[in-house]
C-alpha cells in the first residue's frame, strides 16, 4: 500500500490545520494496520470499493474490499483503537479535519454524519458528488490536490458564533484532563452548561473526554519519539497522578503498555502513527 500526505496550498485551509491522504492499493495486495484515538476525523472519499464497519463494545474495525460503488465515509471518535483490513485494490482520497474544523464546512449533527454512506453527497449534495467523480478522472496527485483545494475553499465559511468556541479550543490544550468545565467555563465568561453543549455539538466530544483524547495523543508522540528522561517523569508532565494510572490510562486508549509503543508504531510522513500487521504479529 502506497500512502502520501499532502497540504493545502490555501492559506485559509491551511489555517485549519486541514491535509490530505493519498491511498492506493494494487489487486493483489493485502494490507492491514491499527491506528489510534484522535481528535480529528477523516473524510474518506473510496473509487471502487465496499467498506464494512463493525463497531461494539468488543469490536472496533473496518473492512475493505475491491469492488463496489464511489463513495464517502466519516471515520473519528474512537475510544479505542481502530482495526483496517484493506483487501485488493483501492484508490482512497481523505480530508483530515482538526477538532471542530468540519463545522467550518457544515452544520449536520457528526451522528447523522458518522451512519451516512455518502457523506459527501449528505454534506454538500450533488456538488459533493461531482467533486468524487472529478476527484476519480484523473489519476494525478497534483490535480488531486488543486481539485480538493479549490472545493473546500469555495465551500469554506466563517461562523462567528463560534469563535469562542475555537478560542476554548486553545485554551483546553494548555489545561489538566482534570481540570472543571466549571472552572474552565469562568475562564470564558461562559455557563458551564452552555459551554459543556456548544462544545460537544461544535467538537463532538465532550471538554473532558477532549482532554483525555489530547493527553493520550501527547503522551504517544512522545513515546514513539522517545522523547522523556523516564515514564515517571512523562507522567507527571502530562499531570497524571503517577505512573501507575499513565499506564493503566495509556493501556485503554492503545491496547499497548507505554514501553512497548515505540517499538511497534509506524510513522508515515510525522503525521499518522500507525501500528502494520507484520509489527503486531
Amino acid at each position: 500500500m502506497n500512502i502520501l500526505i499532502r497540504y493545502p496550498a490555501e492559506k485559509a485551509l491551511q489555517a485549519l490545520g486541514l491535509y490530505y491522504i493519498f491511498t492506493t492499493q494494487k489487486a493483489a495486495e493485502n494490507f492491514q494496520y491499527q491506528t489510534f484515538p484522535a481528535t480529528n476525523l477523516c473524510l474518506s472519499i473510496y473509487k471502487a470499493n465496499t467498506v464494512v464497519k463493525q463497531v461494539s463494545r468488543t469490536q472496533n474495525n473496518c473492512f475493505v474490499q475491491a469492488g463496489g460503488n464511489m463513495h464517502s465515509r466519516l471515520w473519528g471518535f474512537h475510544k479505542k483503537p481502530f482495526d483496517v483490513v484493506i483487501d485488493g485494490e483501492m484508490d482512497q482520497v481523505s480530508v483530515i479535519f482538526q477538532a471542530g474544523g468540519l463545522r467550518k464546512f457544515t452544520r449536520i449533527p457528526y451522528a447523522e454524519l458518522m451512519e451516512e454512506t455518502d457523506v459527501l453527497e449528505a454534506m454538500f449534495g450533488r456538488a459533493g458528488r461531482d467533486l468524487a467523480e472529478r476527484l476519480y478522472s484523473t489519476d494525478r496527485v497534483a490535480d488531486r490536490l488543486q481539485l480538493l483545494d479549490q472545493f473546500l475553499l469555495n465551500a469554506l465559511h466563517d461562523n462567528n458564533r463560534q469563535q469562542h468556541i475555537d478560542h476554548f479550543l486553545l485554551h483546553l490544550d494548555h489545561q489538566n484532563p482534570n481540570s472543571r468545565v466549571v472552572s474552565m467555563a469562568a475562564a470564558e465568561n461562559k455557563d458551564a452548561s452552555t459551554l459543556y453543549r456548544q462544545f460537544k455539538q461544535y467538537v463532538g466530544l465532550a471538554p473532558k473526554e477532549y482532554l483525555k483524547v489530547v493527553r493520550f495523543r501527547k503522551a504517544l508522540r512522545a513515546l514513539q519519539q522517545k522523547m522523556y528522561p523516564s515514564l515517571t517523569d512523562l507522567a507527571h508532565g502530562l499531570g497524571y497522578y503517577d505512573q501507575s494510572h499513565f499506564i493503566r490510562d495509556f493501556s485503554l486508549f492503545s491496547d499497548y503498555s507505554p514501553g512497548l509503543i515505540h517499538k511497534i508504531t509506524t510513522v508515515v510522513q510525522e503525521e499518522l502513527i500507525l501500528i502494520p500487521a507484520s509489527k503486531n504479529a
